[in-house]
């Protein structure tokens, strides 16, 4: 199964007309996981040479960023074999998230198992693949074929070749002590450009499961005070444990969906969005469903929550508004629709990406240029009430 099949065919036009030439290579990326994995160093409790250090101990090779001093990332590993190689091995079928997670160098438990080769037994080796065929592993068998399909929790295959190796670190004494938290260099960046001040009222209106508002939290020395909003209730509830695995002890946390957010009655200094997305950009992307009208449609239920945002902001206040899309209408396109209601683009303090699609102010991130996943930062100022 080649890179361009991963992509409904309309998908695959949009993205031509979008980005050119790059188009193919930009799809070519999505299908693997990132080059550079990044977390962010967590300073309320440990510096980034300490962190280094513990982590050494624990077997890792962390990098330090060039671009933040509380950030570190390590190199992926693969590809481990071609794309067209096919071993004569018996098959299990893992669903879609599983068969990513494998993809990157996880063990397949039962649950993500669909289909298991009959006759399988414990100790065989075997081959993993996805829904469609895509070879995303190899491994030995820890339960039988029948035990894989039937079974509702414990490992399945043990992987020891999957198709790229990123780190595991859930499973570390420094993730547990709450010492660093994963997140993408794209998404520490837009942390930066928002520019936090303990002075001001601060809301984070897609809050959880916590890495902006965390970051933001630490930014802050856990000093003033900043709103996260999120409408699930299940999330806000793991949000909780990572602010309390991580010291964060500057955040209120409301349930509610952020669309309602001038219910509240706060005229805020800065506004940070992090905008439900179609997720275009989130790699690896093993094979995409949607198409240009979940795009359109999309990008439509996000001009709620700016309308929102735009309503909770004083005069002269700050949005940072982001995505982890590739989509012009959900980027650029919103950006003009708050150009028309009060907002002015302004420059943003840390720019490593790339200029947007006709807006030099807003920052890109894409996997080909800057080897993260596809990212959108644009930084406004309400310079008018509507």
């Amino acid at each position: 199964m080649s890179y361009l099949e991963a992509f409904p065919p309309e998908l695959q036009e949009y993205y031509r007309k979008l980005f050119g030439e790059e188009a193919e290579e930009i799809m070519k990326r999505l299908r693997e996981p990132v080059e550079h994995y990044y977390i962010r160093v967590n300073t309320l409790k440990i510096s980034r040479e300490k962190l280094i250090e513990e982590l050494r101990k624990e077997g890792l090779r962390p990098r330090r960023s060039p671009y933040l001093q509380e950030a570190l990332y390590f190199v992926r590993e693969g590809p481990n074999f071609p794309d067209d190689y096919n071993p004569n091995l018996p098959t299990v079928v893992a669903n879609k998230y599983a068969a990513e997670s494998v993809y990157q160098g996880a063990m397949l438990y039962a649950p993500g198992v669909l289909k298991a080769e009959k006759g399988i037994k414990e100790g065989d080796m075997v081959q993993i693949r996805d829904p469609r065929g895509l070879l995303v592993g190899i491994g030995i068998a820890k339960m039988d074929y029948r035990e894989m399909i039937e079974a509702t929790r414990g490992l399945a295959v043990e992987v020891t070749l999957p198709k790229f190796k990123l780190p595991s670190l859930s499973e570390l004494k420094s993730f547990e002590k709450g010492y660093f938290y994963p997140q993408s260099l794209p998404s520490m960046v837009t942390s930066r450009v928002l520019e936090p001040k303990e002075e001001e009222i601060i809301i984070d209106m897609a809050a959880a499961p916590g890495g902006k508002t965390s970051h933001i939290a630490q930014l802050l020395q856990n000093r003033g005070e900043i709103i996260a909003i999120d409408k699930s209730k299940n999330r806000l509830k793991k949000m909780e444990e990572n602010l309390k695995r991580l010291g964060v002890k500057n955040v209120k946390l409301i349930q509610m969906d952020a669309r309602n957010l001038p219910e509240l009655g706060i005229k805020a200094d800065k506004i940070l969005l992090d905008a439900p997305c179609t997720a275009l950009g989130v790699r690896p992307k093993l094979w995409e469903l949607r198409t240009p009208k979940d795009i359109e449609a999309t990008a439509r239920y996000q001009r709620a929550f700016i309308w929102a945002a735009i309503k909770s902001l004083r005069k002269g206040g700050i949005l940072v508004y982001s995505t982890c899309t590739l989509s012009y209408e959900e980027n650029e396109g919103n950006v003009k629709f708050m150009l028309k209601k009060g907002m002015k683009l302004e420059e943003q303090s840390l720019f490593i990406g790339s200029p947007g699609i006709g807006i030099d102010e807003v920052q890109r991130f894409y996997p080909h240029k800057h080897l993260t996943q596809g990212f959108f930062i644009a930084k406004l100022r309400k310079v008018r009430e509507i």
